[in-house]
């Protein structure tokens, strides 16, 4: 097991870690800016997905499905869906604000997902994202609020939670997405995952300002050649 996967003892722990994680796979962080071109995208994909959640409910409505756990999770992985988590992560922001907390924001992105997608279909691109959001599941708190923030991007919010702390996750979660086998329709293959960290308040004071510096960290992560953890 890699010191990145290893359990936080205490804060200094933490700390020697994140420092590791910047030297060998974060690269300079001050190279790195805000772009308010993401913060665009964050805006116009939360009022694109309130569209489509109640297209799918009023679908739904019509074929007598469960209609309340379609307005809560994501069908496919039954994670938070992008409403639920905005609603839930808009609360801890708040709270976060009132008692001088932090709260951690991971990223995480599937690499590659457009040449997995033309190799092997659609659906085994939803088998991956199972398997993703399986690993999400089972290595965070019940505290801690993760949801399918698009089609191959998770999202996770983890209150009290420094950048420090944060970045052990993301490093974690990123080791053993790629120690997944995934095997669907007889392929057997493997996946990587890169991921973005921010941290409120430092990195954002609302919620969309905080997704974006989050969703930057990650297309960094991506620029680098993934497979990699990127701290704003």
């Amino acid at each position: 097991m890699s010191e990145g996967t290893q359990p936080v003892d205490n804060e200094a722990h933490a700390h020697a870690i994140l420092d590791a994680l910047k030297r060998q796979k974060l690269g300079d962080p001050n190279a790195y800016g805000g772009r308010p071109d993401i913060l665009d995208r964050v805006r116009d994909y939360e009022k694109r997905d309130l569209e489509t959640i109640q297209q799918t409910i009023s679908i739904a409505s019509a074929r007598g499905e469960d209609i309340e756990k379609l307005a809560l999770l994501d069908p496919l992985t039954e994670l938070y869906n992008h409403r639920t988590f905005l609603k839930e992560l808009k609360a801890e922001l708040s709270r976060a604000g009132r008692y001088g907390q932090h709260v951690a924001l991971i990223m995480l992105g599937v690499d590659g997902i457009e040449g997995i997608r033309a190799h092997y279909g659609t659906l085994t691109v939803d088998a991956v994202s199972k398997v993703v959001a399986n690993v999400i599941r089972e290595g965070i708190r019940e505290v801690d609020l993760a949801a399918r923030y698009s089609s191959n991007e998770f999202v996770l919010a983890l209150p009290q939670t420094s950048t420090a702390g944060a970045a052990l996750l993301a490093e974690r979660l990123r080791v053993r997405c790629g120690n997944q086998a995934i095997n669907h329709n007889w392929q057997a293959f493997s996946v990587t995952a890169s991921v973005g960290v921010a941290t409120f308040p430092q990195n954002g004071g609302v919620y969309d300002q905080l997704i974006a510096r989050a969703w930057e960290a990650l297309d960094y992560a991506r620029a680098r050649g993934g497979d990699r953890v990127f701290c704003v």
